[in-house]
């Protein structure tokens, strides 16, 4: 009944989003199936995906926090949306992946994230010393680490957008870089 609603909220949070000048997150921008999908690839394509099913993982456990401590039911309301975009994200993702026959990740080797800008990844310390932030201060510590890790998905997005070549997950990265860029600019209002 909780993940229902969670879902549902995530629903109606990104159901009445825009880019308007109030801050709202943007909606995707429409449904993978929109997009022709083909096998076609390149390593731009593999490493976007392999360093993005970590990254989004790592958001889901970032915005769990929200659940737990006292923050603004706004902000309650955009970590719920995020956790229901993400999960349908990495499912996506995954499963090109595995039609594509390549590995889930790449390996924990930081030089192989060095032709792609580097390792984009928040730590387990940081994500922890915000869980062990006191209450009054939670919310502003949460949105600061959640603005950084979703800027890091922006540059991912990017990356994949200019050198990637299959069509779904240059799809998959316009989204990204639209809806992160809303989370971002409504999380910055929520910080003044």
């Amino acid at each position: 009944m909780r993940r229902l609603m969670a879902v549902l909220t995530g629903l109606l949070v990104l159901s009445g989003c825009g880019l308007g000048g109030g801050g709202d997150v943007a909606a995707p921008t429409g449904p993978v199936s929109a997009v022709v999908e083909t096998n076609e690839f390149n390593a731009v394509d593999v490493m976007f995906l392999q360093m993005s099913v970590p990254h989004h993982r790592t958001a889901l456990e970032i915005v769990k926090l929200a659940e737990d401590h006292p923050v603004r039911a706004e902000v309650k309301n955009l970590a719920s949306a995020i956790e229901v975009t993400q999960l349908a994200e990495v499912d996506s993702m995954l499963k090109w992946l595995s039609d594509w026959k390549q590995p889930e990740s790449a390996g924990d080797n930081p030089q192989l994230h060095a032709g792609h800008g580097g390792d984009h990844s928040t730590s387990p310390e940081s994500i922890a010393a915000v869980a062990a932030t006191a209450s009054g201060e939670f919310e502003k510590a949460f949105l600061n680490l959640l603005i950084a890790h979703q800027h890091n998905a922006v540059e991912m997005a990017k990356l994949e957008r200019e050198g990637g070549v299959n069509p779904q997950a240059k799809a998959l990265a316009e989204r990204i870089f639209q809806s992160r860029t809303g989370q971002i600019s409504q999380m910055l209002g929520y910080l003044e």
